[in-house]
């Protein structure tokens, strides 16, 4: 028997294939459903433009431990209730997310600013990779892969202090051609909620100088999503970041003096800093980063 050869279909083209498909599923969606107000509204969800050195990141992302300093990843089976500052409520369900996660995903919002959320963020694996600094070898683009399915997989909840209440996956949706490695991924409508309760500039050049010291990048994102901090006990930024409960608070304040003076050495941020006699972290920054609505 002859076996007929077909012609591989490029990557553009299973792309466009893709999107028609979509776009049907879409279009059948629409007709059993009906619109709500804010669809009726016609307004498109498009993020705050932003420079391209720095990346705006929703200030409920910084101050809290949804992005972990912990390289071990716990699971959450049930909706779980993690450390955040006071006004602001998160809750998980799925693989934990670490500061590897939130480097991915402050790249895709970079790649997705001021176009219509729910559009589809088009970009090839070499080309992410290159972005966040990493080399370009069969394990990192597997890394990727984890990555970006950890952010599609697990829920989120965040509920502001106006008691309103996004909950949702990071990563809507993706896809992606195997040869090619070009990825079409979609972020829900639903993630400009984070943004309209307030946002912050993030240095993207001094993040990457921070290069594996999760603490100081962790650090770094919590001290530009605030002016003017107000003294923090070290074992509540303990909490905070969400380092290891079994870490002696001994140990976990060394690793901080260290991400401090790694801070205050690298970064635009830290005029000065110290521990007092009650354990307060008092902070005094630079600068007054750029940075959204409240």
């Amino acid at each position: 028997m002859t076996t007929m050869q077909y012609p591989r279909p490029s990557p553009e083209s299973a792309l466009r294939r893709y999107d028609e498909n979509m776009a049907r599923i879409k279009a059948r969606s629409a007709t059993r459903s009906t619109p709500n107000s804010e669809e009726k509204s016609g307004n498109p969800e498009i993020l705050p433009t932003w420079p391209a050195p720095v990346r705006a990141v929703p200030n409920a992302v910084l101050r809290g431990a949804l992005f972990t300093v912990r390289q071990e990843r716990a699971t959450c089976n049930k909706r779980t209730l993690v450390a955040s500052v006071k006004g602001i409520e998160i809750r998980f369900k799925g693989e934990r997310f670490n500061q590897t996660d939130l480097d991915v995903w402050e790249t895709i919002l970079h790649l997705a600013r001021a176009q219509q959320l729910g559009a589809k963020v088009r970009f090839s694996a070499h080309a992410l990779l290159t972005m966040l600094g990493r080399q370009h070898g069969k394990t990192q683009h597997e890394q990727l892969k984890e990555d970006i399915t950890r952010l599609a997989g697990s829920v989120v909840e965040v509920t502001s202090n106006e008691g309103r209440t996004f909950g949702g996956s990071l990563v809507q949706a993706y896809y992606r051609d195997e040869s090619s490695q070009l990825y079409a991924i979609e972020l829900s409508p639903q993630l400009l909620s984070l943004y309209q309760t307030g946002n912050s500039y993030i240095d993207w050049n001094e993040r990457e100088g921070l290069g594996k010291a999760n603490l100081a990048k962790w650090l770094h994102g919590f001290l530009s999503s605030h002016e003017a901090p107000l003294p923090y006990k070290v074992a509540t930024i303990k909490d905070l970041c969400g380092a290891d409960r079994d870490q002696r608070l001994g140990d976990f304040r060394k690793a901080l003096r260290k991400a401090m003076d790694l801070l205050k050495a690298r970064t635009t941020l830290i005029l000065d800093w110290h521990i007092d006699d009650h354990d307060l972290l008092h902070i005094k920054k630079k600068l007054a980063v750029p940075h959204g609505e409240k």
